[in-house]
């Protein structure tokens, strides 16, 4: 896709929320209590979680990332703003992150509303607990997503070779933490969800010619482009 035919999604435009999350020892019990208690609520907000991950690394393609890894990194989404807020005041929500958040050293979250993906093939007959997902946080240098899409709309025969998709973008509209110390320099406009059908692929990706020649149309318009790797639960 170019810079004139990235659009905001309207059906269904669904706010978009990623969450990072650092874990104290112990936590995952109260994690699992939480979700099992809001099970209703979320049904109540029709709350959706979009992808679930157990990060195993993390990588950067301009500079260095210099944040520590999340345990957790969710996508989840809500039918509004307006059904996300009205979520967060819930008595039953606040009673109950209340326990859940005791586990967390810190969470982060990053707001916003969905771009159009489907040139970007976001879908893929691969088994999600076998791929190989990244979740990226960029910045942009002035006027630097057009060099993004303009990257994307010529990489299509390219991600087509490896098995790359892109799963979820979001430009962001707020970033939040909520629990524990705010990452230093940490100011995404855009989240980018994308994955690989196999993990053994991503070498060969890397180091195809006609990537290591578009790579420079995206890059030189990037400030930061920090991502985190993560697996989908068996």
């Amino acid at each position: 896709m170019n810079a004139k035919t990235v659009e905001k999604v309207t059906t269904p435009a669904r706010f978009q929320v990623a969450m990072l999350s650092w874990l104290a020892p112990g936590a995952e019990a109260a994690l699992l209590r939480f979700r099992q208690e809001a099970a209703a609520l979320w049904d109540r907000y029709d709350l959706r979680i979009e992808r679930l991950l157990n990060c195993v690394g993390k990588g950067q393609l301009v500079g260095n990332n210099p944040h520590p890894v999340p345990q957790l990194l969710q996508v989840i989404s809500f039918p509004s703003v307006a059904a996300f807020q009205a979520y967060t005041a819930d008595p039953d929500y606040v009673r109950l992150a209340k326990d859940r958040d005791a586990s967390m050293e810190r969470i982060t979250a990053v707001v916003g509303m969905p771009l159009d993906v489907s040139a970007l093939q976001p879908t893929s007959a691969s088994v999600p607990s076998q791929r190989l997902y990244g979740v990226a946080f960029v910045r942009f240098q002035p006027e630097g997503a057009a060099g993004l899409a303009e990257f994307n709309r010529l990489a299509s025969g390219l991600f087509l070779r490896h098995g790359m998709h892109v799963e979820l973008m979001f430009d962001v509209a707020k970033s939040v933490t909520p629990i524990g110390e705010s990452l230093a320099d940490f100011a995404p406009e855009r989240v980018i969800v994308f994955y690989l059908d196999d993990p053994a692929a991503l070498r060969a990706y890397a180091t195809d010619p006609e990537y290591i020649e578009l790579a420079p149309i995206r890059d030189r318009g990037l400030a930061a482009y920090d991502f985190f790797l993560g697996k989908v639960p068996a």
